[in-house]
């Protein structure tokens, strides 16, 4: 009896653990499920708010814009219109000059021309003595100039921005040729001097802007007309102006031979100044460069380059190309030559020139110019 009671005992304490067990199991699967919902639901409602927020912007940026546009618009239309009205006024005033000279002319002569110029001569007196008040009463007021030079400047400086808003794709040197690169509109970091005016900045080859570095094969002479390698000092100058320093450079475009063009500095100081102060360099002429003045001071300095007699890089190029040009066949100089079954062309001044070898029957040859070389599928020297 009392081992039967214990045995049904037993298995009713059994059956309640299992039953309070799949309970509290399928209780806490519920709460997973509803947990896993809520989140849906949640970033669902994160997405749909982003979204209107996204809707909100363009809209709101694209109502600013149409709003600049029209203002833009209007102050041309403004300017347009003004200009016409004056040049009106000007020529009914240069038409009353006329007419009163002619007028006086046939008087002399005892010409009568009759009563066809009295009304514009009767004129040209009376505008004569207002003749002052003119700009001060010309319908073009300053607002029309500030809006065709906000225009213009929109043109002028905004489209470059938009150009490049996506980044500068230029083309980075390999064995198989230039490949593009995608670059942002700074860079910024360590940078490594290749030559006089390349350095390479955040992985990526920058030429530095509105300066020339002397060519690698281009001779240089001291003052006493002992010979130099310029071109390696000029590399050694660059690396000191960037040694152990952060370098940001703002590109500006690409340079003929695919590198970027940037403007770099270091701190506050211009890595261009810095290079054309101590000598290391040319300064280029152009519109936004004003490397003039301190060229004229390292050339009345002595310093660098301008210690003895050289050639400007462009000068020394043409000499160079004009000298090979006589002894090449038919007048073409540029070498085209196989590399590890790449195809590469050198210019009279390349690092490699004279030891490039042309093979004809190895596929090599001569171009009279790089468009030539471009178009047969050779591409440029890295060395070039």
């Amino acid at each position: 009896m009392f081992g039967w009671r214990r045995r049904s005992e037993g298995f009713e304490w059994r059956e309640y653990v299992r039953t309070t067990v799949l309970v509290r199991r399928a209780d806490r699967q519920r709460r997973i499920d509803d947990a896993r919902l809520a989140a849906v639901e949640k970033v669902k409602n994160a997405a749909d708010a982003g979204a209107d927020a996204g809707r909100a912007s363009a809209s709101f940026v694209g109502s600013q814009f149409s709003k600049l546009l029209s203002i833009i618009i209007e102050a041309l239309l403004d300017f347009a219109a003004a200009a016409f009205h004056l040049a009106t006024r000007w020529s009914k005033f240069l038409f009353a000059v006329i007419a009163d000279a002619f007028r006086g002319l046939a008087g002399r002569f005892g010409i009568a021309l009759g009563d066809a110029f009295k009304g514009p001569a009767d004129a040209v007196r009376a505008k004569a003595r207002l003749l002052p008040d003119v700009a001060r009463k010309s319908p073009v007021k300053p607002r029309h100039i500030a809006g065709a030079a906000a225009a213009l400047g929109l043109i002028y400086f905004g489209g470059p921005m938009l150009r490049s808003a996506d980044g500068i794709a230029v083309a980075e040197h390999s064995a198989d040729g230039p490949a593009l690169v995608s670059v942002s509109t700074e860079l910024s970091g360590r940078a490594i001097a290749i030559a006089g005016d390349l350095m390479r900045v955040d992985g990526v080859v920058v030429r530095v802007a509105n300066v020339e570095a002397p060519q690698s094969r281009q001779p240089c002479f001291r003052a006493d007309g002992r010979r130099w390698d310029c071109a390696s000092a000029a590399k050694s100058g660059l690396a000191r102006v960037v040694r152990g320093q952060r370098v940001t450079c703002t590109p500006s475009g690409q340079d003929a031979d695919g590198y970027v063009s940037a403007q770099c500095s270091v701190g506050e100081s211009d890595v261009a100044t810095e290079l054309v102060r101590n000598g290391y360099v040319f300064a280029v002429s152009s519109f936004f460069s004003s490397l003039g003045s301190e060229e004229e001071a390292a050339r009345n300095a002595k310093k660098g380059i301008w210690q003895g007699e050289i050639q400007r890089p462009q000068e020394w190029r043409d000499q160079q190309w004009q000298d090979a040009k006589r002894g090449a066949p038919d007048g073409c100089p540029i070498k085209g030559f196989v590399r590890a079954s790449s195809k590469f062309y050198a210019l009279p001044w390349a690092a490699d020139y004279d030891r490039a070898k042309v093979r004809t029957n190895k596929g090599e040859r001569w171009f009279c110019s790089e468009d030539e070389a471009k178009a047969a599928g050779f591409v440029s020297s890295s060395r070039s």
